[in-house]
């Protein structure tokens, strides 16, 4: 999805002590979103000696043009475990040349953690402080630790500002969930001496309407070397939910040299002294609330700001990168790119864009973003694809193809007030290990900081068979001998055979899947009774490709579902997201079949109908379910494209029907379909209610009307000619010069949500996008 911060000036009180409030910026979620893309941004903007503001926006983007991308709509999510102790220096520790106030990293836990509790946070190296939920705020009792703080901070997020809480500085650890134990109720390091983090560090606690999990930001990646490692892919559940995430190391800074990977991108450190400095909050200036009993200074109390990376003006941090782009004849060169591991899409900025031909305001985008942040839901940001993007690095290159990217000014975290080039996502580094090192000095024998990026991790099998009906775990059936697992890239191909059914035959996980075939051959993957089906990436339905679930219990669970040719059918669920992030079932250009005959069809995350996606529901009957189909999504649905109808079991309704066949969570319903296809002879209302959509039989239609106007005149027979599939030409000619049957001389306006279909055969309607 991609998301968003902006940066705005409000006044605001801290403490005692009047300053200005800069909202800093915030993160991506496609999604999804995105995609659904979920993307994370920092925007910084400072107050004076420090920035003031940090992160805020979740964002689900959804492709509305079907392009062919080698890199997928949207990336992985890195996710480790945090806890929390009560560690903090004091003045006293200025004796030892220690400042209270800024950062020391820390190896092993140095105190036990706060109510012995572990939470899931997200590693986001473009957030530009942690970030703590109410969850983890009442998980590590950091009230009756009495480490709450007084003051607030705003963030400026997408949609809208949220206040935050800074607490007292503490400290926090983190650690990948491969050495993780979960007992439970809660997390344990198997290895104690081995958790790394940081102490007497500020961070903010979110409010009840924060959506996105907890965030571990750029401050850890300031002071430990981060690896990244998608060669060890974890999947588990948490809170009832599908986490997927790659292994999380933290290492001293400097040994990234040694994980044994050769190619390697120079880092670019803004600015430079912070990183050299430690992550540092700003006291509490206010005398009068410092002072503690027999007049001791308690500069761990009531921060003034949380703990950010910055410079002595207050400017905040980032990681960079030089980048390449070319599109067509246009092209740029060393261009430098924030690196972020909570985006999970690229950005480009307005003008990057029309570097590249690209004009983001006049040219038709090949994709469009939803945005969701804080505020609400918006939409608009526009996304195309680019030629080629490379990443300058040494032992071996970084070159890739076909790239999609969104469209979108960003403040620069470290000149607020200009634009920054563009952010690297995460769907550029699928299926490779990673290594942050953030080195400010020699190190690593004389190699400066430096992103270390692997070759490929997983390894791609295409199925071989022919048979018309097999398992999809049968080993001489793929091109490589061998029993799929979560290192796979399955690809489900057929261009041989018309038709071919796959059995999941039994609970199956691999790494990314592809179900496709040709527009003359089919392949059918089939999950049954209890089956669950899982991924760890994204799972892809091409042309030719259908994935169905044959029963109410059947699963598929996937990171995102692209939909780009193929078909999803069937009556059981589908689960979208990784942990506390929700994904989405995009339907760029293929169909969505609730039920097998008739159900419905469980979506546990969103569900995003594309402009060239076609939602098909049958009506057999008034009784959801049972006698008609439904797509139940959890969260949000986003329509555009085409919703069909047809009838099923020899069904006719009676006027006055209604049949809810898509329903939603309390998030919503935005957007409306733009074609709609229905049985001829009837008029329909489709209400897009707050979290549903219901279809209304309004009356009988006149045969042979083929644009619904309510007559049969020569207009019909252009619309005819322009598609034939709107019905028998014969009931033209026989109703030529008709009204409308009933008594009903024309048909009745829409109200912004009717749209009427007549005549014998399917009807066809287009509106124009809202």
């Amino acid at each position: 999805m991609l998301g968003i911060g902006y940066a705005a000036p409000t006044s605001g009180v801290v403490g005692n002590f009047s300053v200005e409030c800069f909202a800093l910026a915030s993160r991506w979620l496609i999604l999804s979103f995105a995609a659904r893309f979920t993307v994370v941004i920092p925007q910084i903007r400072n107050a004076p000696m420090i920035a003031r503001s940090l992160v805020a926006a979740l964002v689900l983007a959804y492709s509305t043009q079907l392009a062919v991308a080698k890199v997928p709509l949207g990336g992985f999510i890195p996710f480790v475990g945090i806890g929390m102790t009560d560690e903090h220096k004091t003045l006293d520790d200025l004796d030892g040349g220690s400042i209270p106030f800024i950062a020391d990293a820390a190896v092993g836990l140095g105190s036990p953690l706060l109510n012995s509790y572990m939470d899931i946070a997200l590693l986001d190296s473009g957030a530009a402080t942690h970030i703590i939920t109410q969850q983890a705020f009442a998980g590590f009792n950091i009230q009756g630790n009495g480490l709450r703080g007084e003051n607030l901070q705003e963030i400026g997020g997408a949609t809208g500002t949220i206040l935050m809480e800074i607490n007292d500085a503490m400290g926090i650890y983190a650690s990948g969930f491969g050495d993780l134990s979960f007992n439970g109720t809660t997390y344990t390091p198997n290895s104690p001496n081995q958790i790394r983090g940081q102490t007497s560090i500020a961070t903010l606690t979110a409010p009840s309407e924060w959506g996105l999990p907890n965030i571990l930001g750029l401050p850890m990646v300031a002071q430990h070397a981060v690896a990244i490692r998608n060669s060890e892919p974890l999947i588990f559940q948490h809170n009832g939910r599908t986490v997927r995430t790659p292994q999380v190391d933290f290492v001293e800074l400097g040994s990234g040299a040694a994980e044994g990977i050769t190619r390697r991108a120079p880092l670019k450190l803004k600015p430079g002294i912070g990183f050299i400095q430690g992550p540092q909050f700003v006291y509490n200036l206010d005398i009068g609330d410092v002072l503690g009993g027999g007049g001791e200074i308690t500069i761990h109390d009531n921060p003034a700001s949380p703990s950010v990376v910055q410079d002595s003006n207050g400017n905040g941090g980032g990681l960079f990168l030089d980048v390449d782009m070319a599109n067509g004849t246009r092209s740029f060169q060393d261009k430098e790119f924030l690196f972020d591991t909570g985006a999970d899409l690229t950005v480009v900025s307005e003008l990057t864009a029309a570097r590249l031909g690209f004009d983001a305001i006049l040219d038709t985008p090949d994709f469009i973003l939803e945005v969701e942040g804080s505020g609400g839901v918006s939409g608009g940001v526009p996304g195309f694809y680019i030629d080629e993007l490379n990443i300058d690095t040494v032992g071996g290159t970084f070159t890739l193809h076909n790239v999609p990217v969104a469209v979108l000014d960003v403040t620069n975290p470290n000149d607020p007030g200009n634009v920054i080039d563009g952010i690297l996502g995460m769907h550029l580094f699928t299926g490779r290990d990673l290594v942050i090192d953030a080195n400010p000095s020699r190190g690593q024998g004389g190699i400066g900081p430096s992103l270390f990026i692997s070759d490929p991790v997983t390894t791609t099998h295409v199925w071989s068979s022919t048979i018309a009906q097999t398992n999809f775990n049968t080993a001489t059936n793929w091109s490589a001998n061998g029993t799929p697992d979560i290192s796979w890239v399955a690809e489900l191909r057929n261009t041989t055979v018309p038709v071919q059914f796959v059995n999941a035959n039994g609970n199956q996980t691999v790494n990314q899947l592809v179900v496709a075939g040709t527009a003359n051959h089919s392949m059918a993957l089939q999950i049954s009774g209890t089956q669950v089906f899982t991924t760890f990436g994204e799972t892809r339905i091409e042309q030719g490709g259908i994935i169905s679930l044959n029963s109410a219990s059947s699963k598929l669970d996937a990171q995102f579902i692209n939909i780009e040719g193929g078909i999803l059918r069937g009556n059981g669920t589908v689960f979208v997201g990784t942990g506390p992030v929700n994904g989405a079932v995009r339907n760029l250009g293929g169909r969505v079949e609730p039920g097998n005959s008739l159900g419905t069809l469980s979506i546990t995350g969103d569900f995003s109908n594309l402009d060239d996606g076609t939602l098909a529901i049958q009506l057999g009957g008034t009784t959801a379910s049972t006698q008609y189909d439904v797509l139940a999504v959890s969260r949000f649905a986003f329509l555009d494209g085409t919703l069909e109808v047809t009838f099923a079991n020899g069904f006719l309704p009676a006027i006055g029907n209604t049949f809810t066949f898509l329903t939603t969570a309390a998030d919503g319903v935005f957007g409306e379909f733009e074609n709609l296809i229905f049985p001829g002879g009837y008029q329909w209302d489709v209400e897009y209610l707050t979290s549903s959509v219901r279809l209304k039989v309004l009356g009988l239609g006149t045969p042979g009307d083929f644009d619904g106007d309510g007559d049969v005149d020569g207009r019909d027979l252009l619309a005819w000619q322009r598609n034939p599939s709107l019905g028998n030409l014969a009931d033209w000619q026989t109703h030529y010069g008709n009204g409308a049957l009933n008594g009903l001389v024309s048909v009745p306006e829409p109200t912004g949500l009717v749209l009427i279909a007549c005549g014998l055969g399917v009807g066809l309607c287009s509106r124009r996008r809202p």
